[in-house]
């Protein structure tokens, strides 16, 4: 026989017809709506908790008095309760356990449970932006030159850690006015402070990167440039090209021009699988001609109109570069060790929230053993993605999410 809990031990020796001493044994088990071999089941219709024995003999009823009126439930404590709430690990379901602290019910359940340290795959970005003579225009007294200087001063701070920049600038400083030499500083992991460093010396006109000529705007073999760089095939991650630019392509055609630019790019998002994102700085730009690198790069704005990021001003080059920055981040976790049976994985967000998995990769999570990796898909990505998830649980053997 299964042991009441002490509220309904007082509750017999109050009433005057409790059952036999057998059946003062029996006690409430199960949450409310389910029903066990032996235990307690809830009478739906008089809101009460029926003990039974394994053999079926009914015993005491206990329950709400007065029945709770909907939507709320009768908790095992026999406490009219809001649905999603409890106030014993009896009202929760199987593998969950109530916090008295919040009366919510929450992963637990003492199944040994095995927490895998995750990690996100940081994803590749290089910038290549433009600092042709046009960039020291004013915008509102300040030079689009140090405003682009302190934005992506401000991205490399933001996403320290989380992305894996690089950097390299056009017109070139040392190779003819049309070619682009070396990538400055090549993608990896650390290149936050290499990139402010070239970027704030380039603030004072005596350095050579202050954008004071070669007066040219040679976008094609900047793309052309960009494209040789070799963490961009990097197989453990994504990669990304994002181009700003404030003119429109001038004073060369070394690499095809616009038609050579669309080429390169389009070759990169088709055949290596890197996505070109565009930022136009300013109404010097020609807006049908970004819109074709745009939809050539294979991440394009949601605005039918105009497919690249329009940048006029500090607060609106902030926020195109926040959301191209944010749509770059990885959705894949590696795991520190593989799980001892991989049909036993439960995923948590911020310790409470159950993530499900999904074969079909459109809502959850899925297991790939072959790289040791849970991907996310739909939301849960996009939550990951828009920093609405501050910690991921990923636990081996059952349902039991750890607290940092």
């Amino acid at each position: 026989m299964l042991r009441t809990r002490a509220p309904l031990l007082l509750a017999c020796l109050l009433a005057s017809s409790c059952g036999s001493s057998e059946s003062d044994e029996a006690g409430p088990q199960n949450t409310a709506g389910s029903a066990g071999s032996a235990g307690s089941n809830l009478d739906a219709s008089a809101d009460t908790w029926v003990t039974s024995d394994a053999a079926g003999d009914t015993g005491i009823a206990i329950g709400c008095t007065p029945p709770c009126k909907s939507p709320q439930i009768c908790s095992v404590t026999n406490v009219c309760i809001d649905p999603g709430t409890c106030l014993a690990d009896g009202d929760c379901q199987g593998g969950m356990e109530c916090d008295p602290a919040t009366k919510t019910c929450v992963p637990g359940g003492g199944c040994f449970a095995q927490e895998a340290k995750v990690e996100a795959v940081p994803p590749n970005l290089l910038i290549v932006i433009d600092r042709s003579c046009s960039m020291t225009s004013l915008v509102n007294g300040v030079t689009k030159w140090t405003i682009a200087v302190g934005a992506l001063g401000k991205l490399t701070a933001d996403f320290d850690g989380k992305i894996r920049f690089g950097l390299t600038l056009f017109p070139d400083i040392e190779e003819p006015q049309c070619a682009q030499g070396a990538i400055p500083i090549a993608v990896g992991a650390g290149k936050e402070s290499a990139i402010n460093d070239l970027l704030t010396k380039s603030l004072v006109k005596a350095d050579p990167y202050f954008p004071d000529g070669p007066c040219v705007t040679n976008i094609d073999t900047a793309m052309q440039q960009a494209a040789t760089e070799p963490a961009l095939d990097d197989p453990e991650r994504d990669s990304f090209v994002l181009l700003v630019t404030d003119g429109k392509q001038a004073g060369c055609n070394a690499a095809g021009g616009d038609t050579g630019t669309t080429q390169i790019i389009t070759d990169l998002f088709q055949k290596r699988g890197v996505g070109t994102f565009v930022i136009g700085f300013g109404a010097g730009v020609d807006p049908a001609q970004m819109n074709i690198f745009a939809e050539a790069g294979g991440v394009p704005t949601a605005d039918p109109t105009t497919k690249f990021y329009l940048a006029e001003d500090q607060a609106s080059l902030d926020s195109a570069l926040q959301t191209i920055a944010t749509k770059t981040l990885s959705c894949v976790m590696n795991l520190d060790q593989p799980p001892s049976d991989p049909s036993k994985i439960f995923v948590f967000f911020d310790n409470t929230k159950e993530v499900p998995q999904d074969a079909t990769h459109k809502e959850g999570w899925d297991y790939d053993s072959a790289t040791n990796q849970v991907t996310f898909y739909g939301t849960a990505c996009k939550d990951l993605k828009e920093g609405k998830v501050t910690d991921v649980d990923v636990v081996f053997n059952c349902k039991q999410a750890t607290p940092d």
